[in-house]
């Protein structure tokens, strides 16, 4: 079998493919990957053109043009891949193999030594393909099924890039410029053609599966501060609480003292910026485990599961402290936002949500009323809870005032 037919095949669908990614970059948002992979495909289309027409080029053209066109080609796959990361990509390291294998290749003409140039294509094209391979496989792409197929297709021609160094070494008689023809050229045109296709129908599958996954995520999640909503919040907490394990956690609601003050003197975008700079703070203090959430306005919860009373009280007052440090752009120095809550800690057997943000509400009042800029500790000792007598103030009281009591 002539390689022509393979040649057009290879050609034709990566032709469907770059026309296809460059309709949708006309409409999706962002665009970047799909014009970069239209830009990959239309490249390979004129690299597989110029293989296919080596003996009718220039000897200068057969070393330089084809493996040229097919390493920028896939510069621009590693580019595709980076930006679906959201990473940048540096264009010297689009252009660098390109650059590396034309001052190889250059010498390999002027000494009429094609193995270097075949060989120096074969290892830069093998580099790309690992490295947009371990692209996919970083953790951005951690959980979507199309990753896996697109790393074993990029795999796959680093694979068939390495063996074609092999070949290359081992090839018996003339080496000059073009393809070896000893019968390889189908295979590596079908494995192409393999290549493609996966590549192809993956790249498009990762985009609308991170697509969904996005829209999942932003709708657990507060536009303005990026922490979790209440609708979250709440699946989290009945989770917690459904079936009852008898493991202990915490829950903690609070809100920002006085914060409407700081929208009238300050403006609401001030306002806006001390509660993204509040949740970025406590946010960076948080286990993975753990869920806090912007239940509206200037209210917050947070769920500490699988916590000790002693570790959880600790995590409230941490939070505490890191609040009342903060400062703000927006404000003279010693401006303070404090927080006041309260908190519950237990199993939540018998509890259902709604109880749950009684107790807290109910500590979280009670904070208020004792002189904010606290938390409140309230324990369930049956069935029904119980709050403590004395607030258990997380703040810089003198002991035994600041250690927590439980109602007898």
């Amino acid at each position: 079998m002539t390689p022509l037919p393979l040649f057009s095949a290879n050609m034709l669908l990566l032709s469907v493919f770059a026309i296809s990614f460059l309709a949708i970059s006309f409409s999706a948002r962002p665009n970047t990957h799909w014009r970069s992979w239209a830009a990959a495909n239309a490249l390979s289309v004129g690299a597989l053109a110029a293989f296919a027409s080596l003996p009718v080029l220039p000897v200068i053209a057969t070393y330089l043009l084809p493996n040229v066109l097919l390493l920028t080609g896939f510069g621009f796959h590693l580019h595709a891949a980076r930006s679906l990361k959201q990473a940048a990509t540096p264009f010297g390291l689009m252009i660098a193999p390109v650059g590396i294998y034309v001052i190889i290749a250059a010498l390999a003409y002027v000494f009429e030594v094609y193995a270097l140039a075949y060989i120096a294509s074969n290892l830069l094209f093998a580099a790309l393909c690992i490295s947009v391979a371990a692209t996919y496989g970083s953790a951005a792409f951690r959980g979507l099924v199309s990753s896996l197929a697109l790393i074993i297709a990029f795999g796959l021609l680093a694979l068939e890039a390495a063996l074609r160094i092999l070949h290359g070494v081992l090839a018996d008689g003339p080496f000059g410029p073009g393809m070896i023809e000893d019968g390889t050229v189908n295979i590596h045109l079908m494995i192409s053609l393999i290549f493609i296709a996966i590549s192809g129908a993956f790249s498009m599958a990762i985009s609308f599966e991170q697509l969904a996954r996005n829209n999942h995520e932003d709708a657990r999640r507060d536009p303005l501060t990026g922490t979790f909503n209440r609708r979250e919040f709440l699946r989290r907490l009945e989770a917690q609480l459904q079936p009852a394990t008898g493991t202990h956690f915490g829950l903690i609601q609070f809100d920002l003292d006085h914060f409407k003050q700081v929208n009238d003197r300050f403006g609401h975008v001030a306002g806006d910026e001390a509660l993204v700079k509040v949740c970025q703070a406590i946010r960076h203090h948080l286990r993975r485990s753990d869920c806090f959430a912007r239940l509206g306005g200037e209210e917050f919860g947070l769920l500490l599961p699988n916590v000790g009373q002693e570790d959880a009280v600790m995590i409230a007052e941490r939070i505490r402290k890191l609040v009342e440090t903060q400062s703000y752009d927006f404000a003279p120095d010693g401006f303070q936002i404090t927080i006041s809550g309260g908190m519950y800690h237990g199993t939540g057997e018998g509890l259902t949500p709604t109880d749950l943000f009684k107790i807290v509400d109910t500590g979280l009042y009670t904070s208020k009323n004792a002189g904010r800029n606290r938390i409140t500790m309230a324990v369930q000792e049956t069935e029904t809870p119980k709050f403590s007598e004395e607030l258990a103030q997380l703040d810089g009281l003198s002991p035994p005032e600041n250690e927590l009591r439980s109602a007898v």
